[in-house]
């Protein structure tokens, strides 16, 4: 079975699948370029690009294998057979955006780190909160340690896709 790199959001939910629970994560597949990532969450698969409209709107979808899909963004390309690099990102609000359920389950193999990114805290007009501003690259750090001056932009996860109905 296919392991995977997996970046969770940060949005406050009530599950945090930890190393042996399964999921069924709404996805989308991130390139390098689409969200400047660094080498080590990088991975790559073999998938089957499809579209699938909905509501008059054309959206494409990756076949990753295992009944698993996984929302990809419209410069993929063609459809059909396809190498994809990169990662999945997981977005509980994917619905927002897109139209397409994903499908399959996931079993989580580890929760190794986050990414990463400088952040500058601006005072506000309010004592005691601030706005962040994050810039530079995004970098990978093991989970025990986050350099100072930097904040967490994602959770990161290795998973494994589990055979789906």
């Amino acid at each position: 079975m296919a392991q995977l790199w997996m970046l969770e959001d940060l949005e406050p939910w009530r599950d945090t699948p930890m190393p042996g629970d399964t999921c069924e994560p709404t996805t989308y597949w991130a390139s390098p370029e689409m969200l400047d990532l660094p080498a080590e969450v990088c991975c790559e698969i073999d998938a089957r690009i499809a579209t699938v409209t909905i509501d008059g709107r054309t959206e494409h979808i990756a076949h990753l294998g295992n009944g698993f899909t996984t929302l990809i963004g419209d410069d993929v390309g063609a459809v059909g057979k396809t190498r994809l690099r990169g990662c999945l990102v997981w977005d509980r609000y994917l619905w927002t955006r897109y139209r397409t359920q994903p499908t399959g389950r996931v079993r989580v193999k580890e929760r190794p780190g986050h990414l990463v990114q400088h952040e500058t805290l601006l005072t506000t007009i309010h004592p005691g909160l601030f706005n962040v501003v994050f810039d530079g690259p995004t970098v990978y750090c093991e989970t025990s340690w986050v350099p100072t001056d930097f904040g967490v932009r994602w959770n990161t996860l290795v998973v494994e896709l589990e055979t789906w109905k």
